[in-house]
């Protein structure tokens, strides 16, 4: 059995170290029997330790065998202990939170997934685009890379010029096939086209040397319109021609469209 110095209860449950009603520590209490050499201590009588020195003990009378002992009145401490608190928890607040997080994070993506998909369908069952919308991307001009220098220009037709009349002189079909455009027609009086033209041409022996010079151009655009003369030297004669061809820009170079020449000498 324990006992409470301060309140005086006694309690039966061994297992209580505190008073359950000041928190002062329990005391064993023992039983006594007649034949036990039991030591009993005596209360220090009040005003002992306020008139000085140490109090003698006051003895009591006993059963024979025991003992008497002097003893200070026992003091119970002073300091009470409270019932201990329990900390507050924060776990409960760290679900709440991550709580929170995981909807938000739902939400975001179900936006994200849904949303493109309602625009998409938007889309599709609106009003198609014209023809002229859809078309935004413009077509590259035919004439975006044609030379504009004069001089670059003069030297670029002569030059076909040339391998042109050494085409007809040679019968280089092949040659023709390049300098002339699948539209040419000649403007002389058998007039032929570009077909006509390559499958009637044959190589001239009798042409000795030519020599084509004072050529000029007019050019407007992709179009270009030369004059010039060419003398052919043959071994009976020299025969001289005044021409005029034209010429358009086409596929990164100068084709010829149409032909006309004039005897003057």
């Amino acid at each position: 059995m324990k006992r409470c110095p301060t309140c005086q209860r006694s309690f039966d449950d061994d297992s209580l170290s505190f008073c359950l009603e000041d928190g002062t520590p329990l005391v064993t209490e023992v039983a006594s029997r007649g034949d036990s050499q039991e030591t009993l201590v005596s209360p220090r009588p009040p005003g002992a330790e306020s008139a000085g020195g140490s109090a003698p003990a006051q003895s009591y009378s006993q059963l024979p065998g025991k003992s008497t002992v002097s003893a200070s009145p026992y003091r119970p401490p002073e300091t009470t202990y409270a019932p201990r608190s329990g900390g507050r928890k924060t776990w409960p607040w760290i679900v709440g939170v991550l709580a929170i997080l995981s909807v938000v994070v739902i939400a975001i993506l179900i936006v994200l997934f849904t949303v493109p998909g309602v625009l998409k369908s938007d889309n599709v069952n609106g009003a198609k685009p014209s023809p002229s919308q859809a078309e935004t991307t413009p077509t590259p001009s035919p004439t975006s890379d044609v030379p504009t220098d004069s001089a670059e220009v003069l030297s670029q037709l002569t030059q076909i010029e040339k391998d042109w009349t050494e085409a007809n002189v040679k019968g280089d079909k092949e040659a023709l096939e390049k300098i002339l455009a699948d539209e040419y027609v000649s403007k002389e009086e058998n007039s032929q086209t570009k077909r006509q033209y390559i499958d009637n041409l044959k190589p001239n022996d009798s042409i000795e040397e030519w020599e084509i010079y004072d050529v000029t151009v007019d050019q407007t655009g992709d179009r270009a319109a030369v004059n010039g003369n060419l003398k052919v030297v043959t071994s009976d004669e020299t025969r001289v021609w005044d021409f005029v061809d034209t010429f358009v820009w086409r596929d990164g170079r100068w084709q010829a469209v149409t032909s006309h020449s004039t005897r003057v000498k």
